[in-house]
């Protein structure tokens, strides 16, 4: 590189030598490139190595020339070694350290080249320094070569003394002296722990180098070579070389040494007073290592040395007095002087340093030098000889450390510095308006003057010191001065130890000062006690230096005015946030205070102060909003004043204001300008009102139009407010109120009686804007016309900023859109801003300098053009087609391409969720790979819409890149499918995205989206076959075949260990990870000659035992890869899966599953709590990952059924055997499944008998499936329930199409020795087929009135199912009873026919033990009561499978007889089901009581007291309310003698801490209830007299642990907010409310998604504790067993919702009856009711959705829409089947989700209400016109879902009906006003329609629907309830 000019050589070297450490790669280069090329003196000259001391000696005289090359070399080596590793250093320092003190060694005679090549420094002084800086930081690590390094640096001070004596002058000028400088350089800036021993040998040869003759030598360098060479090349060297240098401030002359040499030597005797901490390898600032030291030293007292050695005593004496006689020397020389010294003199250096030398030197000895302390008293004194600021702040630093180490002296320093703070010294004078910081000795006179009071003995001495100068500036304040008044100073609170007396006599003191010498005093002191507040970090210091610079910055004069403000910046950036506001305020009094007679009305001080605080708060982030508003909030004050000063003085001149507001922009742009501040994001109402105030004052002002008059003069104003547009919020939010509309048209910042004034201007400069909107502009306020300006210049200015999105938001709100004018000016305007951004980007693309954030731009209006709102999509479309089309090399963009193509993937699912999920829309849709969310519209249609114009400009912008750039596009797209390709979405139909990038990717060649993978781990398996070869150079040859047996082993080892793992359950392997192991796995096996088939079982069972649809989907890919490559190994795979597929039978796993089974919903706990559609969406998932492995399985068996079923006989018999293993409980999973089978039978050559075997396995299987009742398909996805019907069509099909296909026979005996079965086999195959053909059909029959439940045209026709003659069924039932009896049992529920049900019922009675374990088939044994014919089949029934409770509990009843064994069957079905199941039926286990004439039901009730304490209270108050029939407690119930006994049994049977524990809860309960009874001497007072009556009874209640409500058993009561106690209505009852605080328990799911355990919805269930608020009603007199019954039944309907996966709402709250006419009664939480509304002047339900979510664009709404919508229907069946009646407002709560939740349940069943003897609610439901035009409209898709919702409710709720109807009926005989007898329960049963079949019943509910929607009864009920209620209340 010799031929390389200038520096470049040295900078490539210096960049490869920094650099390498980075990699072993980088150091062997730099090592092989660098170090070879090192050259010492004895190279260069060619001599041999010396051999003695003498032909040494002989070498050093002589001068060797070096070119600039090596030299280059040689300081990159020094370079290069600090940047070595340690370990490299370590393992070759002997060799290292000699040879850079070889280098060092021989600069001094070593003759460098000439040259001007470097930039800093010369050659000799970089070689210097980077070989010095080597050795001092290799040292550093390695301690015991350091005295060779300091010899070194001895010898080579030593050499260059001799050469500068001998030597030429200009040698000496251009390379020794540069020598020396590069030594001080590297020991200044290079920390190394140094020893006084090495600082002593040091400074003796430095100390040589001060010598007189040797200064005077190096002094007159320049004028010896100007006097012996007169060659001018020679001179313009010199002159140049000197002028680099000076212009560095290093003037190379002898003064200029002896500074460096004191500089050096204090350095070093620093460090060893605070040895340096271990630095990282590499190089140093300028001085760092001198920095480091001299802060540490005044931050911390140096450590004590233990100095033994007399000569360094002595040596560290003679430094300091040399030091300090160098001081004096050049003071002396100094004041003889008429003029300053020169600069070569380096005085004022040279004295700053002989300062810090001698005062550490002094710290060393440890004492304190007195000539050094006079001199620092006199220097920092208004009598110093010098007032240079270099010297002053030395003399501080050395103070702060001389204090530091001798405390002593702490108190005298602190009142001199005080003293001198205080005096009119010019170096403390500061022009605040333009300086950036405080001067720097003041800064340091205050560090110093805080050290000193810190650590002077006494008390309070900071807060006395802060008052003593606090005086000064209250001794110079004008108001003191200037008037006898000083209340206002004093009055502050933190200032009163300033009194008047105090501050006089500072001010005596004054009088033989200045006026501005006073000001320089006052100024000075103000900056001194802000940097003491600044030191001290106490809160009450900086509090009272704010509040008395705040106090003094009212009255002050400029100047001082202008140091305040200053210094209050200063203090606002570390103070708390209380008094960083009081200084933002004030700054903004004062700025808004200013008026045109002020002299000082332009407040360029504050404003400056303003300014440079926003600039500087990066420091404080958190304060940025604060700030932010107070400016905004400044700015609109001041405008509105100068509109206000125009209004009252139409003549006054108002432009010196505007100007001044203006200039608020400053401070405003200052703060906006910090990068980590972007008030855009998550801008409150608040602060978008105030930004909307400012732009609109700006508009108003004319700020945003260019002004040429002004052009110079507010230059600034344009850009500034380009960067604040930038910043700014959108200015038009998305909302239901009309405030944004309001703000619009009547902003409070514009004045109209201003505005009428210059608004024609304005219109004209908008009709100029947009001239075809003259008409419309005409008929727009002032405000809008001025918003419309603002929108279009800050768009303006946003869009030439690349910021084109913002543009959209102007069209987000409602209101705005429908007002016709302004909305129709805003699009022109839009087209207008697109039209100039265009525009301004075609200039800009044609310099290349297109935005960076336009790509960030694009892909937000791309977001933008999936708007929920129409007008916002189409500006965002439109902006966004225009700019691609426009500049189609945008689509060049990956970010943006990605982005196109995972939109339009998000808007494909968000339109499957019609079918995926089709009642519960998805609002918004996350893209993983871009961070990309939507949130859409619940509208489908609207989806679909967005989704058809995307797709049509996504493929024009594909068609235009692909003209343009097709193979970056083809590279994009390929990248596109290679990163984003996954295994689970593979083959994803919603993957849009994907399938356009693969069709546009084929138009420029091919593409795939799986190959990435497969090759990647092809090529891992290739290369790890190339690496295992021997020899080099044969990379050119195919790698070998085999893989490495080592790579094999360990990847067996690893396949085995994540086996152990994963069935430990301890696995931390993620999806990926075992993604990746397959298919290196797969990769291997692949390379292998010979099938590994170790390998190969660990390829199939490791996913296997994973399970889980990423697991099994990863495999099967890594499979079919396998098989594709390696045909060979199929039947091996196909073995593997047989295998495994066993395994998961063995281990029910999957499909095979036993938590999948049917199971009545009541063998469930039934819950007061309100349905939670976490639990439905968790069971979809738990069933989907259970089944899902099968399925991808099953679809991958048949696509290889499909491949081998002509040639691979091998393996159709592997799938023939996995046929006949199965035991499928899934409808698509198993019927799946059975295809497989038959295709697999279809395919297959069978003899006779084996062809027999397998059909009779299948139609096993498949009769299966309908063993259970008959089930809905889970949830509401309609793709499903299509799959369930299409899948079972083509099973319908094979069914009909069946027969007999092989009459081949094999067998030993001979033909004549046996029949042919042919004729059996066929007679066998129609006997099984009919039966299964119609249970087959009635399955599809019922899937398609699922499907479709409401019958619309548009989701197709019922299937038709054709039913058999009456008299084929006997026969039929017969066979299906052979196969599987439960088939038979269940059959009665598809087929509703007696003949059926008849037969079944003798079957069951004659073969009992063939139904033992179906629990419907006892009440074909038992029937609707006892028979005595019948008593002989009752044998077996205590072996029969148990019952639901409920069932058990009705054997009770006296239809029964009292059998003996249905009693003991009852009494063990109940002690069988878990305590928390049977609890739920409470209320009817007492009723039970009334006929337990045997005691069952009692020894029940006893027996389960004992096992559960909740069951046991419950069960006591139950038995306790039912003891009577009215609410008085005057009607006995004949069973209360029975109820009594009961109940004292129990009670006594309790001992220890249960009884304890019932003693605390019944005790806690009475407390609580008794309040009531208090209550009732209040009834005709006042509420308020009332409440405190509760608020002082609740105050005594005293909560004892473990007590609950009882409404509440799940949770344990905590706390009692003692004043939330509430009367309630009520003309003699005293019912009152309450608040408990409860805790409760809940489980949370805890997985790791990316986990194969925990992966695909899977987890683990983890308790938790939380704490909830729960408001109770106390009701005494009101009996409220009805209330509980209609609760009942509601939770039982959330039962079995649940269990369809019906996302219907209902909130069953608790209501328990714990006395005759008493209960508590839990509140629904955070609803308001319908009556509640309309008082508070709603008009109707849409109005108050609106207010509360928003518009009806907005999520908020929609989700609280559908919300009511779900719930509503699930009321609607409740309130049908129940006929709950008094649906009044009062009885209709909304809660805060949007829910309806029906309360009060006083009249349901055969109890109506009437009014004035008429009845008027209709005998369906309640659903009038406000609740559907809440809905959307009756034809709305909202109605349409309420509708579908309804129906499919009632459809779940009828297989449930007798047990619905058995829960009511048990409680007939209590009474209860809804009951009227046997009749109440036919009419019950009569709803469930139990005669109809399914599309018959779903036609009735929907006649139900039709006579509910605007019943003229429901209509008239309302109105009669609300004339009644106004009535009552007037006679109130």
């Amino acid at each position: 590189m010799d031929f390389l000019e200038l520096n470049i050589h040295q900078r490539i070297l210096n960049d490869i030598a920094s650099n390498a450490g980075e990699s072993d790669a980088d150091l062997k280069y730099a090592n092989t490139l660098i170090t070879s090329q090192v050259q010492t003196r004895a190279e260069v000259n060619e001599i041999a190595p010396k051999e003695n001391e003498l032909e040494d000696d002989q070498i050093s005289v002589s001068r060797v020339f070096m070119p600039t090359s090596r030299v280059h070399c040689n300081i990159a080596f020094g370079e290069l070694i600090v940047n070595f590793p340690s370990t490299h250093i370590t393992s070759n320092i002997d060799s290292i350290i000699p040879v850079l003190i070889d280098v060092l060694r021989d600069v001094p005679y070593i003759d460098f080249d000439r040259c001007l090549s470097w930039e800093e420094w010369a050659l000799s002084d970089q070689l210097v320094y980077s070989v010095v800086s080597a050795l001092l930081q290799i040292c550093s690590a390695h301690p015991q070569y350091s005295d060779a390094a300091t010899n070194a640096m001895i010898a080579f001070i030593s050499d260059v003394i001799k050469n500068i004596k001998e030597g030429n002058a200009l040698d000496t000028l251009t390379q020794l002296t540069p020598a020396l400088h590069g030594l001080y350089r590297a020991i200044i800036s290079t920390p190394f722990a140094w020893n006084l021993e090495q600082w002593q040998k040091l400074s003796k040869q430095l100390q040589a180098l001060c010598a007189s003759d040797m200064v005077d030598r190096l002094n007159r360098l320049v004028a010896d070579v100007l006097q012996f060479d007169a060659d001018i090349e020679i001179l313009h060297f010199i002159q140049t070389f000197i002028a680099r240098y000076v212009t560095r401030g290093r003037p190379l002359s002898g003064y200029f040494i002896v500074c460096c040499i004191i500089e050096a030597s204090w350095t070093i005797l620093a460090q060893v007073l605070v040895p340096p901490v271990e630095t990282v390898s590499g190089g140093f600032s300028e001085a760092a290592a001198a920095n480091r030291a001299w802060n540490a030293l005044m931050r911390q007292e140096a450590i004590e040395l233990d100095i033994k050695d007399p000569e360094i005593i002595e040596s560290l004496r003679s430094t300091t007095t040399y030091a300090m006689q160098c001081f004096t020397d050049l003071l002396v020389q100094i004041e003889d002087m008429e003029s300053e010294p020169s600069v070569d003199t380096y005085a004022w250096e040279t004295m700053s340093e002989s300062l810090k030398l001698a005062s550490i030197s002094s710290v060393i000895q440890r004492d304190l030098d007195e000539k050094l302390f006079s001199r620092l008293l006199l220097l920092l004194s208004d009598d110093s000889p010098i007032t240079d600021n270099l010297v002053q702040e030395a003399a501080l630093k050395a103070t702060t450390i001389v204090v530091r180490n001798f405390p002593g002296v702490a108190l005298q320093m602190a009142a001199h510095l005080r003293r001198f703070v205080t005096s009119p010294i010019p170096i403390f004078e500061l022009e605040f308006a333009s300086e950036s910081r405080t001067p720097p000795p003041l800064v340091a006179a205050a560090k110093c003057l805080a050290l000193c009071i810190r650590l002077a003995p006494g008390d309070d001495l900071i807060m006395s010191n802060m008052y003593s100068l606090l005086n000064y500036i209250a001794a110079t304040s004008k108001e003191i001065f200037e008037s006898s008044n000083t209340s206002t100073l004093m009055s502050n609170p933190l200032y009163s130890p300033l009194d008047q007396n105090s501050v006089k006599s500072v001010e005596t003191g004054l009088r033989g000062l200045s006026d501005e010498e006073k000001r320089l005093v006052g100024i000075s002191t103000i900056s001194v006690v802000t940097r003491l507040a600044l030191e001290f970090h106490m809160e009450e210091v900086t509090r009272l230096t704010i509040s008395m610079l705040l106090q003094r910055l009212r009255s002050a004069e400029p100047n001082v005015e202008a140091a305040i403000a200053y210094n209050l910046v200063d203090l606002a950036l570390s103070a708390p946030e209380n008094a960083f506001v009081d200084i933002i305020r004030v700054f903004s009094t004062i700025n808004r205070s200013a008026n045109p007679e002020d002299p000082r009305f332009s407040n360029n001080r504050i404003l400056a102060a303003q300014t440079r605080l926003g600039r500087e708060l990066h420091r404080r982030p958190e304060l940025y909003e604060i700030y932010l508003v107070e400016l905004l909030t400044l700015f609109a004050d001041k405008g509105v004043a100068i509109q206000n000063l125009k209004i009252a003085n139409h003549h006054v001149k108002t432009d010196d204001m505007i100007e001044q507001l203006a200039s608020l922009l400053l401070p405003i742009d200052a703060l906006l300008a910090h990068n980590n501040f972007v008030p855009a994001t998550n801008a409150s109402p608040n602060l978008v009102s105030l930004f909307r105030k400012m732009w609109f004052l700006c508009v108003l002002f004319h700020f945003t139009v260019d002004d040429d008059k002004e052009a110079n003069a507010m230059e600034w104003q344009k850009p500034a407010l380009a960067r604040i547009a930038a910043k700014t919020p959108a200015m038009v939010l998305e909302e239901s109120h009309d405030s944004v509309a309001s703000d619009v048209e009547y902003n409070s910042v514009i004045r109209q009686e201003y505005a009428h004034t210059v608004i024609s201007k304005h219109r004209s400069s908008l009709t100029k804007h947009i001239a075809l909107r003259t008409g419309d502009i005409r008929s727009l306020s002032s405000g809008q016309v001025i918003f419309l300006l603002a929108m279009h210049d800050m768009e303006s200015m946003r869009s030439a900023a690349g910021l084109a999105s913002s543009l959209v938001s102007y069209f987000v709100n409602d209101t705005l859109n429908k007002n016709l004018a302004l909305s129709s000016c805003m699009e022109a305007i839009a087209e207008k801003v697109i039209r100039g951004c265009i525009s301004d980007l075609n200039a800009q693309a044609a310099q290349q300098t297109l935005p960076e954030c336009l790509s960030s731009e694009l892909r937000t209006l791309l977001v933008g053009s999936t708007h929920r709102i129409e007008k916002a999509r189409d500006i965002a479309s439109k902006f966004l087609n225009r700019l691609i089309t426009s500049f189609p090399s945008l689509m060049c963009d990956p970010p943006l391409v990605f982005a196109i193509l995972e939109v339009l993937t998000l808007l494909r699912r968000s339109r499957q969720n019609e079918f995926t999920d089709e009642f519960n829309p998805v609002y918004e849709f996350e893209s993983d790979r871009t961070g990309i969310v939507l949130q859409m519209t619940d509208s489908y249609q609207v989806r679909h819409e967005i989704l058809l114009q995307l797709q049509r400009n996504a493929n024009s912008w594909f068609e235009l890149a692909l003209g343009r750039a097709p193979i970056e596009l083809q590279s994009t797209l390929q990248k596109y499918l290679a990163i984003n390709q996954t295994i689970a979405n593979a083959s994803d139909s919603s993957e849009l995205g994907a399938t356009i990038a693969e069709e546009f990717g084929k138009a420029v060649g091919p593409v795939s989206r799986q190959l990435s993978d497969k090759s990647y781990f092809a090529g891992e398996a290739a290369g790890l076959r190339l690496a295992s070869r021997q020899g080099k150079d044969k990379l050119e040859i195919i790698p070998p075949q085999n893989a490495p047996s080592q790579e094999i082993s360990a990847l067996k080892k690893k396949m085995s260990s994540s086996m152990d793992e994963i069935r430990g359950k301890s696995s931390h392997l993620t999806v990926q990870n075992l993604k990746r192991l397959l298919f290196r796995c797969a990769a291997t096996l692949i390379s292998l000659q010979k099938c590994d088939y170790e390998l190969l079982h660990y390829l199939v069972s490791l996913p296997f035992e994973v399970f889980t649809p990423s697991a099994i989907s990863a495999a099967i890919e890594a499979w079919t890869w396998v098989i594709a490559e390696k045909p060979g190994m199929e039947i091996g795979i196909m073995s593997e899966i047989v295998s495994a597929w066993s395994s998961t039978i063995s281990h029910e796993k999957g499909i095979f599953s036993t938590s999948l089974n049917y199971d009545d919903p009541f063998f469930h706990p039934v819950s007061y709590s309100p349905t939670d559609k976490e639990n439905i969406d968790r069971g979809t998932g738990n069933a989907r990952r259970l089944l899902s492995p099968h399925v991808l399985v099953l679809q991958m068996l048949l696509s290889r059924l499909q491949a081998a079923r002509y040639r691979r006989p091998g393996v159709m018999f592997l799938i023939q055997h996995l046929v006949l293993s199965t035991h499928p409980l899934a409808r698509e999973a198993r019927f799946s499944f059975l295809l497989f089978g038959f295709e697999t039978l279809k395919s297959s050559y069978l003899d006779a008998f084996c062809e027999s075997t397998l059909r009779e396995c299948l139609y096993a299987t498949a009769y299966s499936w309908f063993s259970v009742r008959p089930q809905w398909s889970y949830g509401a996805n309609r793709v499903q329930v299509d799959a369930d019907i299409k899948i079972l069509s083509e099973f319908l099909s094979y069914l009909q199409t069946d027969s007999i296909r092989s009459s081949l026979t094999v067998s030993s005996l001979a033909p004549t020795q046996f029949a042919p079965r042919s004729s059996y086999y066929a007679s066998r195959l129609r006997d099984i087929n009919q039966p299964l053909r119609l249970l087959v059909d009635n399955e599809i029959f019922r899937l398609t009135v699922w499907a479709n439940p409401t019958n619309e045209p548009k989701r197709g026709l019922d299937h038709s199912n054709t039913i058999p003659v009456e008299a084929v069924w006997v026969g039929i039932i017969r066979t299906v009873w052979n196969l599987n009896a439960a088939i038979a049992v269940h059959m009665t529920e598809r087929f509703k026919l007696p003949v059926l049900r008849n037969e079944v019922t003798k079957l069951v009675r004659s073969s009992s033990l063939e139904v033992l374990d179906v629990p419907e088939a006892l009440q074909f044994l038992v029937g609707d009561r006892m028979d005595p014919i019948m008593r002989r089949d009752l044998k077996h029934l205590l072996l029969w499978a148990p019952v639901p409770p409920i069932v058990a509990n009705t054997f009770f009843e006296p239809r029964y007889k009292n059998d003996p064994l249905i009693l003991q069957y009852a009494h063990r079905v109940l002690e069988q089901h878990p305590v928390d199941l049977t609890f739920f039926f409470v209320p009817q286990v007492v009723q039970a009581l009334r006929y337990d004439e045997l005691g069952y039901v009692s020894r029940f009730i006893f027996e389960t007291a004992k096992l559960s304490q909740l069951f046991c209270h419950q069960i006591i108050w139950n038995m306790k309310a039912n003891c009577y029939k009215d609410d008085a407690a005057e009607i006995e119930d004949p069973m209360k003698p029975v109820l009594d006994a009961m109940t004292d049994r129990v009670v006594n049977s309790l001992s220890g801490e249960a009884r304890a524990f019932y003693d605390r809860e019944f005790g806690f309960f009475h407390e609580v209830t008794s309040i009531s009874g208090k209550l009732k001497p209040f009834i005709k007072k006042t509420k308020p007299e009332k409440k405190a009556k509760i608020d002082e009874e609740m105050a005594k209640i005293v909560v004892d642990p473990g007590v609950y409500l009882p409404s509440n058993p799940d949770g344990v009561v905590v706390d009692i907010d003692k004043k939330s106690g509430r009367p309630l209505q009520s003309h003699a009852k005293a019912p009152f409310m309450a608040t408990f605080k409860v805790r409760k328990e809940k489980v949370v799911i805890e997985n790791d998604p990316d986990s194969v355990l925990d992966g695909d919805e899977g987890g683990h269930e983890v308790r938790t504790e939380y704490d909830v608020w729960q408001a109770a009603i106390f009701k005494v007199g009101d009996d409220c067993r009805q209330d509980v019954l209609a609760l009942q039944i509601i939770a039982m309907f959330k039962n079995i919702f649940e269990s369809v996966g019906l996302t219907l709402y209902l909130f069953p709250y608790r209501v328990t009856a714990t006395a005759p006419g008493c209960g508590v009664i839990d509140v629904v939480p955070n609803a308001t009711s319908r009556d509640e509304m309309g008082r508070a002047k709603v008009n109707d339900l849409l109005d108050f959705f609106v207010a509360k979510y928003g518009g009806q664009d907005t999520i908020a709404f929609q989700k609280a829409r559908l919300n009511f919508i779900q719930s509503m229907a699930a009321y609607s069946v409740a309130c049908y089947i129940l006929q709950i009646k008094d649906r009044h407002n009062g009885n209709i709560m909304i809660d805060g989700e949007g829910h309806i939740v029906h309360i009060d349940f006083g009249f349901l069943f055969d109890i109506d209400k009437y009014l004035m003897g008429v009845k008027f609610e209709p005998s369906s439901f309640k659903l009038n016109h406000e609740m559907v035009v809440l809905m959307g409209g009756r034809y709305s898709q909202g109605y349409q879902l309420f509708q579908h919702l309804t129906v499919k409710a009632f459809l779940a709720i009828r297989p449930h009906a007798d047990q619905l109807v058995d829960t009511v009926q048990l409680m007939l005989d209590t009474g209860l006003p809804s009951f009227k007898g046997e009749g109440t329960i036919k009419r019950l049963r009569d709803r469930f329609a139990l005669g109809l079949n399914e599309r018959q019943a779903a036609d009735y509910m929907m006649g139900i629907i039709r006579n509910a929607h605007e019943n003229v009864r429901s209509t008239a009920y309302d109105e009669f309830q609300r004339v009644y209620h106004t009535s009552n209340c007037l006679l109130d």
